[in-house]
């Protein structure tokens, strides 16, 4: 766990190089002109290459820069991208809950791109998710993505389709995730964040066959759910099984 926190800070650090970088290029473009006649030809040449490789960046930066950044992400499908500027921005829950659910639709396969973008987490043991730890963060940042997932815009007629693989997928990582829980003293003694990301999950993609109503009723109880009720309630399989 502390290696992957410290992998994930380098990562935020290197965007934000960077970042920095590209708007450094974009205004060098136009400020950093020659100021005198060059000498001889071989400056010229340089002058002229020089020249022309800073105006390309800044056309780059200048096109991209209006769009904001989650939905270029999703746009891209690029999920570490995503999870990386989640986590930077963390601390900003309000303005993340805004802005995700929105970027989530663009992404030309939603399901499966929050499929990708949670990973595979809930296969850590309960440490992971203890209030001491780490990565609660990191945690946080998946939570976030399938609350987002559950409130993303009506995309319109129709609910949203979910790919069978995907499904499939889903409902392996579900499973997985209740036996681990089963086995760290069952679901009734789950850390808050540990159920509620199980509960979210299933909201999201559907309730395994192996899932019993006392099963809903633990994780609902742990998970602080009065908290996600919003997006809960928009769940087109945990609703209707629950009034």
């Amino acid at each position: 766990d502390d290696l992957r926190k410290h992998i994930e800070s380098i990562e935020n650090a290197i965007d934000s190089e960077l970042k920095s970088n590209g708007v450094d290029i974009a205004a060098s473009s136009n400020l950093h002109q020659p100021l005198s006649p060059p000498r001889n030809n071989a400056s010229v040449e340089t002058t002229v290459t020089v020249s022309q490789s800073s105006q390309e960046p800044a056309e780059t930066v200048t096109e991209t820069s209006n769009k904001p950044e989650g939905e270029r992400l999703c746009e891209l499908m690029c999920s570490k991208g995503l999870r990386r500027y989640i986590y930077g921005n963390i601390s900003h829950r309000a303005k993340l809950m805004e802005e995700i659910p929105a970027a989530l639709k663009l992404a030309k396969e939603p399901a499966k791109f929050v499929l990708e973008c949670i990973g595979k987490f809930y296969l850590q043991g309960r440490k992971a998710f203890s209030k001491d730890s780490p990565m609660i963060s990191a945690r946080q940042v998946s939570l976030l993505i399938l609350e987002s997932f559950l409130l993303m815009p009506d995309p319109g007629k129709g609910k949203l389709k979910i790919e069978s693989s995907v499904k499939d997928e889903a409902e392996m990582a579900a499973v997985a995730w209740k036996k681990r829980l089963m086995g760290e003293g069952g679901l009734a003694a789950a850390e808050q964040i540990d159920a509620r990301g199980l509960l979210l999950l299933i909201a999201c993609y559907g309730v395994p066959s192996d899932f019993r109503s006392m099963d809903l009723l633990e994780l609902i109880r742990t998970s602080g759910s009065n908290e996600i009720a919003v997006a809960l309630r928009r769940s087109p399989f945990l609703a209707p099984m629950i009034s």
